[in-house]
């Protein structure tokens, strides 16, 4: 039976998330948390991150993205504060904390990788991510 190529990279996402999940006892972070906190760690070192540039990000809602930090904020994870000149803006932040954990989930996502490309060349490595990179730009 064929597989859809829409439906099979449903499914790999499905299946790597679900293995995020799996090892969150290590964490505590949710592979939705793990993708928020990765967004801040690249991107607050940059300026001010507000939930609006994390929602637009990852074209979630607004309701979505409140609910993520709200729990990162309860476990320590993240700082929200309103923004100075926009009271209705809120600044994220990623804490010392997360940045201990950060360095950990990306040791995982370092062998989540391996294990996905294991037998690709570097060749077909790099073909494969410029591959998606144009499936991705194409739904833009």
């Amino acid at each position: 039976m064929e597989t859809h190529i829409g439906l099979l990279l449903k499914k790999i996402s499905e299946k790597m998330e679900r293995r995020a999940n799996d090892k969150r006892e290590e964490s505590g972070v949710t592979f939705s948390q793990g993708k928020i906190l990765w967004y801040l760690h690249t991107y607050g070192k940059k300026g001010q991150v507000t939930l609006r540039d994390i929602e637009r990000y990852f074209d979630i809602s607004h309701a979505t993205v409140s609910g993520i930090i709200f729990r990162l904020e309860e476990k320590g994870f993240v700082r929200a504060e309103p923004d100075k000149n926009d009271r209705r803006a809120k600044n994220v932040s990623i804490t010392e904390t997360a940045e201990e954990m950060f360095r950990k989930m990306k040791a995982r996502q370092r062998k989540t990788e391996e294990t996905l490309l294991k037998g690709f060349s570097d060749e077909e490595r790099r073909e494969f991510k410029g591959y998606l990179q144009r499936i991705y730009e194409n739904l833009e």
